[in-house]
């Protein structure tokens, strides 16, 4: 094609490419074989930490640099936001530099290439969302449809469960029907599977097994485990309905999940040819991310596309076998070996594979160990070794590794948070602290946060499911849950219990009596006639929290008619009304809000903020703050269905809405090994080891409603098969393996746990329990291995015979509810008490007003003082509106990236749009303005829109025709894209261009004016290079004073760079990255 730049007269090796560029070592042998080898599929297998990113975009400029492609023919896919962003950067950072080495012949091909350095590089579910806006209208689908986040698609299932008027042969909850209906609607986008599709696999699978002779020895018709899986698929049918219901009320909301749009844009790639030739022809080099963890449905896509044997078309994916951890959302390492095939060469043979094997992250020892269980897992499964040993690189320290097992859960903990607390106060001042601990599952991260807030190290529970653990967190919860649900008696209890009312046994008693008198319950109250109280008090807890199947009333509705005061304590009954009217107070004030303000509410009432920032633990008010965000993510106007999606959120191990996970400095970061892949700290500690907390169950279509049947659900029926007991013993091999499978992924996230580290890493594992056999809980498999191996790094190792609450002897004692005040909050509780005495009288609830306000007030302010930084990333994408904001405020353009905020319309910025549409109108051209772009919105206001028009009239520009009107740009400066739109562009008699910005305010003056001719800067310097001339002025029109203010001497190319990155890294306070 004659816009294709040729291969050069000199073939430019990787060696030379990193001298050009600056870099600080040659590739690697291996990492050369990638970024020079032949045009067209490769199959990269990289370890963790092998440096796969830096070789994908050194590749990508070799390719440019050599003649072969240019940049805007480049694509790249990933998994997240942060990864995509990271190798474009890349990719842009060396292409930049290789533009300005002087390596490139001038005129050659690909020094016209990099003029212009524009790869397209997104996500996976990103890049299918073009797809579907581009194509969507083939199928037809609307390509306007908006992303749902889950939380938001929770609350929509959760209308039309509540609201499904068909037949559901279960006993089951809303919140339990909707997570299943959800799950169930999931995992049919995952395999490209319809309803009808859904059906028809049941009634084969009904079929199979009624065509077969009844077994003899089987009393019913069939087996209780082979009816049980029949159950399953007739159940799973009975949920069609609602996965139909639930699609067609999201179609009219115009809604769509990124689930749904990729299984779309498969269906698209896969039927209609057409895309595959077009996406080709546009995109010569693609590079494939992570391929180990694409889904069947994303498979399907990129072999649609790409696949098959293509001419002038080169493919790359990278992917590690030992890191394929997602096979619960339907990721299969199956697609990385399938890639040779899926993605042939010109003639038709199977793609080359090449591996990186240096890891560049983890110590020398933490990779011994880690190729240990690499070589037992691939020693333990068919087929030849998909990817060699790993080696450090040169320059690797040895690290330091412990491994322990300990008698107890607590002496686990214990350990962690002191190990941690020595790294942490042995950090250099000045240094950065950087750990992590990793869990298997969400209830074990808040009492990992407990022991490291024990021993003051900061930390910080991140996922969702984690999060919901944490006490204050779990408080707000069982308030909220009150005010809808009074008859709850676990929320109940935990808030009459908890420290926020502290009641005990006697009163809770009480409490409950009267619960029973106001449902007409007869008194049967438990009396103590000697033997052991504590069997007592378990009856009476027990008593307490048993409900009757026609409950209606619970402990709240007894708080909010307390009856007889006499019955209660006096400071009781004092707690008990203080809660009560609390209630009263949100039920009357706060359920009509929104449910960002309700929980704003809860915690100002209860004062939970204020409690948790009193302890003085490090950290603070940190799991508030993600609380209040995720509830700001939900967006249903329904507290009940919030409630239920916590409790969903809660019990899913694997998170529901994953998001992404930054690294944050000078913190523990707890987190499950899941939410963990593709970071990596300094210190880490991979907890709970042991074979309970990773074992393997199978997860099939057989037992789980929500699993729909993909391709390769079928049972295997023997040839020789002639009754339903061969049937079911086929039904269990499918099963064994499943759970095989299941049992290899959790050895590959074992290993992905292990290689997070770069300096030390501590794996630890505790108890025991009764079982016997394979069903005895003791140290992971994997533990015990590489114990074994290296036994000179084992620190402690106590395996139990017993659980340590079943020893012989053993003294069990309880305290309830389990408050012990600390002496110094005793003082300053009577201290505020004389405090009170002492002050004027105040209307009820004035005092607490006061109180909370101005010490909230002054904890926020002392936290404020404490992080003075305002740490954000630097976006890749600006507007020129952005590049002024950054020159004029860097500090505030900062905080804005960190927590945007739309600026509020206003009357003087729809005056400028509307005078910026009346000059298109009358240049006869069509508005298109963005809104970063809209011109006069950062205008001051001082006139309206007549005078505006009638001041422009009489100006000599009313006389003129500009060239362009709305001119857009993208243009690269230093490593951001800049986007925008030029308002005019006039060509001169001499033949050089002037570009005006029609202004609508006054004159900036000082800084303010400096800042502001940075925008100048911007479209001066796009229309330089979009055009490829030299002379071109750029001014500012200000319409009502008639006056140009063109500034002399405007920065261009590297000072304009320059300028840009001055401006964000010179002020205090400030950190951009």
């Amino acid at each position: 094609m004659p816009n294709q730049p040729q291969n050069p007269t000199h073939h430019f090796s990787p060696e030379e490419l990193a001298v050009a560029l600056g870099k600080p070592f040659p590739p690697t042998e291996e990492q050369a074989a990638v970024i020079d080898g032949p045009f067209g599929p490769k199959l990269v297998v990289a370890g963790a930490g092998a440096g796969k990113t830096e070789t994908m975009a050194s590749r990508v400029v070799s390719l440019v640099a050599n003649g072969l492609v240019r940049p805007e023919q480049v694509l790249g896919l990933t998994f997240t936001r942060k990864a995509a962003q990271q190798l474009e950067q890349r990719i842009r950072r060396q292409l930049l530099t290789l533009r300005s080495s002087g390596i490139l012949a001038p005129g050659s091909a690909a020094a016209e290439a990099v003029e212009n350095i524009v790869p397209k590089v997104s996500t996976y579910d990103s890049y299918a969302g073009d797809l579907v806006r581009e194509y969507g209208l083939l199928m037809p689908v609307e390509p306007s449809a908006r992303i749902i986040t889950e939380a938001e698609r929770y609350a929509i299932a959760h209308d039309v469960v509540s609201n499904y008027a068909g037949s559901l042969s279960t006993g089951n909850t809303v919140p339990t029907v909707t997570a299943t209906l959800l799950n169930l609607a999931q995992t049919m986008d995952g395999e490209l599977k319809d309803p009808d599709a859904v059906r028809e696999h049941a009634e084969i699978f009904r079929k199979t097994a009624e065509d077969l002779e009844k077994s003899p020895r089987t009393k019913g018709e069939f087996s209780q485990d082979v009816q049980g899986y029949l159950d399953t698929q007739r159940l799973r049918v009975e949920y069609l309905p609602l996965v139909e219901a639930l699609k067609k009320e999201q179609a009219e909301r115009g809604v769509i999940t990124f689930g749904e749009q990729m299984s779309i844009a498969a269906t698209l790639a896969k039927n209609f040819p057409l895309l595959g030739e077009q996406q080709s022809a546009r995109y010569r080099v693609v590079m494939l991310d992570e391929y180990q963890d694409t889904s069947r449905a994303q498979r399907i896509l990129l072999r649609s596309l790409f696949g098959g044997p293509r001419e002038g078309l080169s493919v790359t994916a990278v992917g590690d076998p030992m890191q394929s951890i997602y096979g619960w959302r339907g990721a299969t390492a199956e697609n990385l070996a399938a890639f040779v095939s899926d993605f042939p060469q010109e003639g038709g043979s199977d793609a080359p594979k090449d591996q990186l094997t240096t890891s560049w992250r983890n110590p020398s020892t933490v990779l011994e160990l880690a190729n240990d269980v690499a070589a037992k897992l691939f020693a333990e499964s068919p087929g030849e070794r998909p990817v060699d040993e790993l080696s450090p690189k040169p320059t690797a320290p040895v690290g330091t590794v412990k491994l322990g097992y300990f008698a107890t859960e607590a002496e686990e903990r214990t350990f962690i948070a002191e190990h941690l607390r020595n790294l942490y106060e042995a950090t250099p001042e000045g240094e950065d602290f950087s750990a992590a601990v990793l869990v298997r599952t969400n209830k074990q991260s808040p009492l990992i946060a407990a022991a490291l807030d024990e021993v003051g190290v900061p930390n910080e529970i991140f996922g969702v499911g984690g999060l919901l653990w944490r006490p204050e967190i779990q408080d707000l919860v069982a308030v909220a849950t009150l005010l809808v649900r009074p008859q709850d008696t676990v929320a109940a209890l935990r808030v009459l219990t908890g420290p926020m009312c502290g009641l005990g046994i006697a009163d809770i008693q009480a409490l409950h009596s009267r619960q029973r008198n106001l449902a007409g319950a007869t008194e049967g109250r438990l009396r103590w006639e000697g033997g052991d109280p504590v069997e007592y008090l378990a009856a009476q807890v027990d008593a307490i929290t048993a409900e009757g199947p026609d409950q209606v009333l619970g402990l709240a509705d007894a708080l909010a008619d307390l009856g007889e005061r006499e019955r209660y304590s006096p400071e009781g009954l004092e707690r008990m009304e203080d809660v009560a009217a609390k209630l009263r107070y949100l039920r009357t004030y706060s359920l009509g809000k929104s449910l960002n303000d309700i929980f704003a509410d809860i915690e100002f009432v209860f004062g939970v903020r204020t409690e948790v920032l009193a302890t003085g633990k490090p950290g603070g008010s940190t799991h508030l703050d993600a609380f209040a965000d995720l509830v700001a993510g939900f967006h249903g106007d329904s507290l009940a269905a919030l409630l239920d999606y916590l409790e969903l959120a809660k019990e899913k191990e694997d998170g529901l809405a994953s998001g992404e996970v930054p690294v944050v400095r000078n913190r523990v970061q707890i987190m499950t090994v899941h939410k963990a892949k593709g970071l990596e700290w300094e210190h880490v500690c991979v907890a709970h080891a042991d074979s309970s907390s990773y074992k393997a169950q199978a997860e099939t279509f057989l037992t789980k409603i929500e699993k729909a049947p993909g391709d390769d659900d079928y049972i295997d029926l023997p040839d020789d098969a002639t009754n339903r007991s061969d049937f079911g013993k086929a039904c269990d091999e499918f099963k064994k393996l499943n759970r095989e499978f299941q049992a290899e992924e959790a050895a590959r996230l074992f290993y992905v746990a292990m290689t997070r580290t770069e300096s030390t890493l501590t794996v630890t594992g505790s108890g025991t329990s009764k079982g016997k056999g394979k069903s005895k809980k003791g140290p992971y498999a994997y533990l015990q291995l590489i114990a074994e191996e290296h036994s000179e790094l084992i620190v402690h190792w106590d395996v139990p015979d017993l659980p340590a609450e079943a020893e012989e002897d053993a003294e069990l004692e309880a305290h309830f509810p389990s408050l012990t005040p600390q002496p110094e909050a005793l003082d300053a509780a009577a201290a505020v008490r004389r405090a009170l005495d002492e002050l004027p009288p105040l209307r009820d609830g004035e005092t607490f007003d006061l109180w909370e306000q101005e010490a909230s007030a002054l904890i926020e302010e002392h936290k404020a003082l404490q992080a003075p930084v305002v740490d954000v990333e630097l976006p890749s994408e600006l507007t020129a509106s952005d590049m002024v904001a950054t020159s004029a405020d860097p500090i505030q353009f900062a905080r804005r990236q960190r927590r945007p905020i739309p600026f509020k319309p206003n009357s003087y910025a729809k005056r400028g749009t509307a005078f910026h549409a009346w000059l298109e109108e009358r240049f006869g051209a069509p508005a298109l303005l963005g809104e970063d772009e809209l011109p006069g919105s950062h205008d001051e206001p001082d006139h309206d829109l007549e005078s505006l028009k009638e001041a422009f009239l009489a100006s000599d520009w009313a006389q003129r025709t500009p060239a362009h009107v709305e001119a857009p740009f993208e243009i690269t400066i230093g490593d951001s894209v800049v986007r925008g739109r030029m308002d005019a562009v006039f060509q001169q008699a001499d033949g050089s261009w002037l570009i005006v910005d029609w202004k609508t305010g006054r004159r900036p003056q000082g800084a303010a004016l400096k800042s502001a001719q940075i925008q100048l800067a911007v479209y001066a310097e796009a229309w330089r290079r979009i055009h490829g001339v030299d002379s071109v002025r750029a001014a500012f029109f200000y319409v009502h004073e008639n006056f140009l203010l063109e500034p002399e001497d405007l920065p261009t190319g590297a000072r304009l760079a320059e300028l840009l990155d001055s401006a964000i890294s010179t002020p205090p306070g400030l950190s951009l990255r």
